[in-house]
């Protein structure tokens, strides 16, 4: 797009919170407002937006900081209605850009009040100024704009006058003009300076105040809520007062009732006590006798069960003995048929020089004296931990660790992890709870450790 020099060009900027995110030129805005092109960056949401003026130098000259409100498919509420170029041409001055005070239309500098709920503040902060967002944004010109150079620049009226050839009578003149250049440029960047803060102040205030709207809108409400709260306590209580009332009056009731009931049965029951102390004790008599016959009756059957239990035992303490015997004997011969059978053969293996070599891992392959054979034959791994050099429990752990290299810590449901670990290949450097765990688990163990300590 080339435009002339003395042009300036219309655009809209849209931010996500406090970023800008897309920049358009007016024409396509106008395009998105009259409902030909969606924007689905911004369904169903409210956006905040930036009309700006822009002159040939890629400067801004004019800002209006609006918002925007999108249906669900992203086409802009039909009913919005916000004169941008109108409130930019009657709009305070603002923030310098470079090309001097820009005019500024936002929440607190709105020249048409009732548009005021339809602009926001910019923010003012250094780290998220909304002004410098802007203003690289339209130096970095991605909207492609470009103008047309003038056939002849005129150079500047100061530098030029520094850059002639003055005479000594009129330097007086030519610095008194100097000064008074710079001066009014200084009173300008201070007055420009001076209105960037009232501007801040203005926005401070107004954040404030909205703040302090929400505070009183949240506070109406909760002294509503509390209110009506009041209110339904206070309904309870009358009607908890008047059932207690109505609970106690039967009460009064029901207590003179029972009172009267109890002095009637107290009355009935001394009278039946009287007539029936003659019963009772007749009955006590014959309970006396029928449980003494009861109790001779048990202790004679209970006696008979303890004979013939007393008799079993005999028995069974005689078939221990005899079969204790029976043991004895047994290895006994079986200690013969080992000493004439098994023990000559290996002795007289072991004369020829035949050695029993086996292997085990972890203690690699290894010699088997006859003396210590039979010691292997009746524990091989208790025999292979102590040639190892560690004890036979630690030996079985890592001879687990040896076949399965894996994590053997539990999870939250109480399954082993299982995660691959390097393997231990000799069972004195394997260290049980640290060796057969993955780093995670290592973590678990130590803090264990150290909660206990």
């Amino acid at each position: 797009m080339t435009l002339e020099s003395t042009d300036s060009v219309e655009a809209v900027v849209l931010f996500k919170g406090d970023v800008i995110t897309r920049e358009l030129l007016y024409p396509e805005f106008e395009a998105i407002l009259d409902g030909f092109v969606p924007v689905p960056d911004f369904k169903g949401s409210s956006a905040k937006a930036a009309y700006l003026v822009i002159n040939s130098n890629l400067q801004i000259t004019a800002a209006v900081f609006f918002l925007l409100d999108f249906d669900d498919r992203g086409m802009i509420d039909r009913r919005w209605n916000v004169p941008l170029q109108q409130l930019a041409e009657v709009s305070g001055r603002g923030p310098d850009l470079g090309a001097g005070p820009i005019r500024l239309a936002c929440y607190s500098q709105c020249a048409i009040g009732w548009h005021q709920k339809k602009l926001w503040d910019p923010q003012m902060d250094p780290a998220t100024s909304s002004f410098a967002q802007l203003k690289k944004c339209v130096q970095n010109n991605r909207l492609g704009v470009i103008f047309r150079k003038p056939a002849q620049e005129r150079l500047a009226a100061v530098p030029t006058a520094v850059a002639q050839p003055v005479h000594e009578q009129n330097s007086l003149a030519l610095q008194q003009k100097i000064h008074e250049h710079y001066a009014l440029e200084l009173r300008n960047q201070t007055a420009s300076l001076i209105k960037e803060q009232r501007l801040r102040i203005a926005t401070l205030h107004s954040k404030q105040q909205e703040t302090i709207q929400k505070l009183q809108h949240e506070h109406q409400q909760r002294l509503q809520a509390y209110q009506e709260k009041i209110k339904e306590l206070k309904t309870l209580n009358v009607d908890l007062e008047l059932r207690n009332r109505s609970l106690k009056e039967s009460f009064d009731v029901q207590a003179s009732k029972v009172e009267g009931m109890r002095e009637y049965f107290s009355h009935k029951l001394k009278a039946a006590q009287n007539d029936e102390n003659s019963q009772i004790q007749a009955l006590q008599e014959n309970f006396a006798v029928e449980l003494a016959l009861k109790l001779q009756t048990a202790t004679a059957e209970l006696r008979e069960m303890l004979d013939m239990r007393e008799v079993e035992l005999f028995y069974r303490h005689q078939n221990e003995t005899t079969l204790k015997e029976e043991i004895v004997n047994i290895k006994q011969e079986y200690q013969e048929l080992l000493n004439n059978s098994g023990e000559q053969v290996l002795t007289r293996l072991d004369k020829a020089g035949v050695n029993f070599v086996v292997y085990h891992p972890g203690a690699g392959q290894f010699t088997i004296p006859l003396a210590d054979l039979s010691q292997y034959i009746e524990n091989p791994t208790a025999y292979v931990a102590k040639n190892s050099g560690v004890g036979e429990k630690l030996y079985s752990v890592w001879f687990d660790h040896y076949q399965n290299p894996s994590c053997k810590g539990l999870d939250a449901n109480g399954h082993a992890c299982g995660k691959p670990l390097v393997r231990i290949g000799s069972p004195i450097e394997f260290h049980e709870g640290e060796s057969d765990r993955c780093e995670h688990h290592q973590l678990i163990s130590y803090k264990l450790v150290s909660e206990k300590r």
